[in-house]
């Protein structure tokens, strides 16, 4: 298996970060306009209201399109495939697939879950602790892409994958 570069992975991390951002924003705008034009202003959630709205249109959404497009041929997130490189597995299935992408969005659910608690007023350290162990996981992720000789994280060894160059 050719091997790709740091570089490219990375690359293709800030390609499906951005992916990302425009579904946010595009999710954000939709709220906006259904909240202003058909409800007349911001309703008020309760936190597990809040916390239940941000996980089923944010994360789950995400995971799930993710987990779409990298058990398919040519098994990569958008930022995968422009810099020509895509994920293999030892068992491709969409479960494996779901099973990475779970794991690789953890650290995002984790973050939310702390920062509604915080909007919340709910300061405690529990969940100030929480918010930055989704902070500090996603750290360790990044750290084990870049610096472990075969580059796989934990959410690559937890669903028996390895992301590689593609052949042309």
């Amino acid at each position: 298996m050719e091997q790709y570069s740091t570089k490219d992975r990375l690359f293709a991390l800030l390609i499906d970060y951005l992916v990302i951002c425009v579904y946010l924003i595009l999710l954000f705008t939709a709220f906006m306009m259904i909240y202003f034009i058909i409800m007349d202003g911001l309703p008020e959630y309760s936190q597990m209201e809040a916390q239940v709205l941000s996980f089923t249109t944010t994360v789950l959404p995400v995971t799930l399109a993710f987990s779409i497009m990298e058990s398919d041929p040519p098994c990569g997130t958008v930022g995968k495939r422009i810099r020509g490189i895509k994920v293999t597995y030892k068992k491709r299935t969409f479960l494996n697939s779901l099973l990475r992408n779970t794991a690789k969005f953890l650290p995002w659910h984790i973050g939310h879950v702390g920062v509604i608690a915080a909007i919340y007023n709910d300061y405690s350290t529990g969940w100030f602790m929480l918010a930055n162990a989704g902070f500090a996981l996603a750290v360790v992720y990044l750290l084990m892409a870049v610096f472990r000789k075969d580059h796989r994280h934990i959410p690559d060894m937890l669903a028996g994958t390895k992301v590689i160059r593609k052949f042309s």
